[in-house]
């Protein structure tokens, strides 16, 4: 609506401005010869991160490829930012570009959350968390794999695994098939065998799988 005041000066009162209400405005007084005068109206609009067009948490085998978008609208139009949650830094061979990141033979050193920052200068800024696993086959390393101890002694035999998704983890001896004893999801894996007996010497089998395959170790006990 418009009004004016006693020195005929009109005003042009806009309520609850909207982002489509920018734009050129004229006034224009209808005397014998019209005068006119322009004024335009700018909006700004704080950053908002549109969810539907935005990636989601994914899970990608390694090796593969993933594109993180992050759509992000505004006005002025907003600047999107890229970091790691961890403050870890961006491997220098991933592409980004704005609103998007490419992650090309992408692997566990890449695992983890991502932030997309949008901002425009106008508060608040806002950011959205894309949560990124990296399924990969079990890995495992023995620290020792020759290890002798004297009858009767105590010793414990040590086994590290890392996968993705947690891998089932068991030993076994070489000459029984079944596992030794419950299956347990952990990384560090320890066997610990008391006041050894000439039968508990031997190789034993580390063994770890998940969906994505199965790898097993030897130690061997004299």
């Amino acid at each position: 609506h418009d009004k004016h005041d006693k020195h005929k000066t009109w005003f042009l009162h806009i309520s609850n401005v909207q982002e489509e209400d920018k734009g050129r405005y004229m006034c224009q007084i209808n005397t014998v010869t019209a005068k006119t005068q322009f004024g335009y109206l700018h909006v700004v609009v704080p950053p908002n991160i549109d969810d539907s067009l935005s990636s989601s948490d994914v899970i990608v085998r390694e090796g593969s490829n993933v594109t993180l978008k992050c759509r992000a609208t505004g006005s002025p139009t907003p600047t999107v930012k890229w970091k790691r949650d961890d403050n870890s830094k961006i491997a220098i061979n991933r592409s980004l570009n704005g609103n998007s990141i490419e992650i090309t033979k992408i692997s566990r050193l890449d695992m983890g959350a991502y932030l997309c920052i949008a901002s425009n200068g106008v508060p608040p800024t806002v950011s959205k968390r894309i949560k990124v696993s990296v399924d990969f086959p079990p890995m495992l390393w023995i620290p020792h794999q020759l290890v002798g101890v004297p009858l009767y002694f105590n010793v414990t035999l040590e086994c590290f695994t890392e996968a993705h998704p947690t891998s089932l983890n068991y030993w076994t001896r070489e000459d029984e098939p079944s596992p030794m004893s419950e299956c347990q999801y952990k990384t560090h894996m320890r066997l610990h065998i008391y006041n050894i007996q000439q039968t508990d010497y031997g190789t034993y089998k580390c063994v770890a799988k998940n969906p994505r395959g199965e790898t097993d170790g030897t130690i061997r006990l004299y």
